[in-house]
């Protein structure tokens, strides 16, 4: 086993283990920060498990990095729950930062990234979703970011608002299958496609999918490893060949 298969099948076993706890202890319990491959990685376990009450969170909607939370059936509403702060930066408004700089200035402080959400940044400020127990640290241990002085204060909620933004895609397929639907995302061929679901790299609504022959509908999510996180966003009118013709959103 390779240091990447072992490293995934670790992080595997940790949710594994979170939702055992939940449903022994009939108790909350919440993950750290997750990227997409390791959102793709929660799909399948999820699968498996048939476990269905899951939520996931990353400080706002639409959040790119965002926490698994697994809770039992007397929960209500787990998203005040979710142990995450916004660290808010505030700072000059003709010094230039960047996603990069703040990401920087806070891993030099030994923070690992899944402690760390989204940062969202406008002229003269920026927030940072950040796992609840190193807010306080980080506002006390971080003065400048690069050669620019930042005052770092800790809110409930984003003082930022983010609008996702897209890449628009389009094109004609044969069905809403949905290995026609990847191949025209991924520009590879249907047998191609294929290979990607069955090797278990396609989730459609954070379901891990290994079927080819399942439809997809409008506001459907499909993520593809290695390719990105897409919306179907609407179909039109069939063409002269009798394809349809779609329209496609790939977050940015």
């Amino acid at each position: 086993m390779n240091t990447v298969n072992k490293k995934d099948e670790f992080f595997k076993s940790n949710i594994k283990n979170m939702i055992e706890r939940t449903e022994h202890q009939n108790y909350p319990h919440f993950s750290l920060f997750l990227d997409s491959h390791q959102k793709i990685l929660v799909a399948e376990i999820l699968q498996q498990t048939k476990f269905t009450s899951f939520q996931y969170y990353g400080g706002y909607p639409d959040a790119q990095r965002v926490m698994l939370g697994v809770y039992p059936e007397y929960v209500e509403d787990i998203i005040p729950l979710f142990p995450l702060k916004v660290v808010e930066f505030q700072y000059r408004k003709n010094d230039q930062l960047t996603h990069r700089d703040f990401l920087g200035a806070l891993m030099s402080c030994q923070i690992k990234r899944e402690m760390l959400g989204d940062i969202l940044i406008e002229q003269g400020l920026a927030n940072v979703f950040v796992q609840q127990t190193i807010a306080d640290y980080i506002v006390n241990q971080i003065q400048k970011i690069g050669h620019v002085g930042v005052k770092a204060v800790i809110k409930q909620t984003p003082s930022i608002e983010y609008v996702q933004k897209f890449r628009e895609l389009s094109g004609t397929v044969a069905s809403f299958r949905l290995d026609c639907i990847l191949s025209l995302i991924t520009k590879l061929s249907r047998t191609k496609t294929v290979e990607l679901i069955q090797a278990g790299k396609v989730v459609v609504n954070d379901v891990i999918q290994f079927s080819p022959s399942i439809q997809l509908k409008a506001k459907d999510i499909i993520s593809v490893r290695g390719y990105g996180k897409f919306i179907l966003t609407e179909s039109s009118h069939k063409t002269k060949k009798d394809r349809y013709f779609i329209f496609i959103h790939q977050f940015i």
